[in-house]
């Protein structure tokens, strides 16, 4: 009898005894909460900001934009869990177990805070208006490098590439020129390393112009800038009316562009004095960039991701670079990002200075056509 009855014991215990859920307790959680607590550089170092900003965030999400905490898990850890996917490009059993939660439970709360954040983008993350876009931005005009030579300037445009998880295929028009599938996301900042606008979407194959050509027909908030006024562009967007490129070189003559080809020497001519300053202004697009895709390793790791949810995850964290830069709260990615650049800019404007002086009518000239 035994033996019959045994085998039939195990496979209904395996199969239809249900046992009690393992309690979470979030013990993780109030480890790493006293981490934080104690160090400020824990915070950065595990949830990318201050715990001055990390308090904010959880604050403005909870009693402005309807993030709800429960008996079991409180706003801040859920905000923890949101941060520590996204800073740290961790799986979800990963988070799970570092929290002691459940996989289920850190999937719907990282879900949740996602929802929350992309609503903060009506705040942070604003399209400027055509009036916005006519005033000239104070920090220009405190720079004697730029002002007056591109008092027209609004704003630098450029295009960077996010990994993404696509299969089947539909894979074929995400692969970048570096064979990575990824989406080319076209965003335009200002002089504080603040997005103001950005267009998400477009594969990794398709070339910077196209993408900017689909946010110019197909968004009608697309922030044109008005007469007078230009985007800093580089050679891959053509020279047209509101926004400025660069000279190009050819067979015939070589133009120098990038700041890096300026370390051999100063611009030998009018064209490359032009394409110097340009470039030197334009930077910030690309600092900007890259101080949020070291803060947010999600967007540039192994992506875990579908296009969806990984544009989602473009958007919302746009909207906390945003948050963490306008609070105006100390962030070491954003002053070792100041540091470097203010290095770099001032070697390259000594050398250069002569030489800029030198050319200052013609360039008030190019400037005003």
């Amino acid at each position: 009898m035994d033996t019959i009855m045994h085998p039939l014991m195990e496979y209904y215990n395996r199969y239809f005894s249900k046992q009690p859920m393992a309690e979470e307790r979030g013990l993780g959680w109030q480890n790493l909460e006293r981490q934080i607590r104690n160090k400020p550089v824990n915070c950065m170092n595990m949830l990318r900001m201050h715990p001055e900003a990390f308090k904010n965030l959880c604050t403005t999400l909870e009693q402005r934009y309807n993030l709800r905490s429960t008996d079991n898990i409180s706003i801040d850890e859920m905000v923890a869990i949101f941060l520590v996917t996204c800073g740290q490009n961790a799986s979800q059993r990963f988070v799970g177990m570092t929290f002691g939660r459940s996989q289920e439970t850190a999937y719907r709360k990282f879900h949740e805070v996602l929802d929350a954040v992309e609503r903060l983008a009506c705040e942070y993350l604003k399209t400027p208006t055509t009036t916005s876009l006519q005033h000239y931005p104070r920090k220009l005009q405190e720079d004697s490098r730029y002002w007056p030579f591109f008092s027209g300037f609004v704003g630098a445009l450029d295009g960077t590439h996010v990994k993404v998880m696509v299969g089947g295929s539909d894979a074929v028009g995400y692969f970048d020129r570096n064979g990575q599938k990824s989406l080319n996301i076209m965003a335009i900042c200002d002089l504080n390393m603040i997005f103001k606008y950005a267009w998400l979407g477009a594969a990794g194959s398709t070339h910077d112009s196209l993408v900017l050509q689909y946010a110019i027909d197909g968004d009608p908030l697309f922030p044109r800038p008005p007469i007078g006024k230009y985007y800093l562009v580089d050679s891959g967007y053509a020279n047209k009316r509101g926004f400025l490129a660069p000279y190009r070189g050819s067979s015939r003559e070589n133009i120098r562009y990038h700041l890096s080809e300026f370390d051999a020497g100063a611009p030998r001519n009018k064209k490359e004095l032009y394409n110097r300053w340009h470039a030197s202004l334009r930077s910030v697009i690309e600092r900007t960039f890259g101080v949020w895709k070291k803060k947010w390793t999600i967007l540039d790791n192994l992506p875990r991701y579908d296009v969806k949810t990984q544009n989602r995850i473009v958007h919302a964290t746009m909207v906390l670079h945003n948050f963490i830069r306008l609070y105006r709260i100390p962030d070491a990615d954003f002053e070792d990002e100041n540091v470097t650049a203010r290095d770099s800019h001032g070697r390259r404007f000594a050398e250069g200075f002569n030489c800029f002086h030198k050319y200052l009518n013609w360039l008030k000239a190019i400037i005003s056509l």
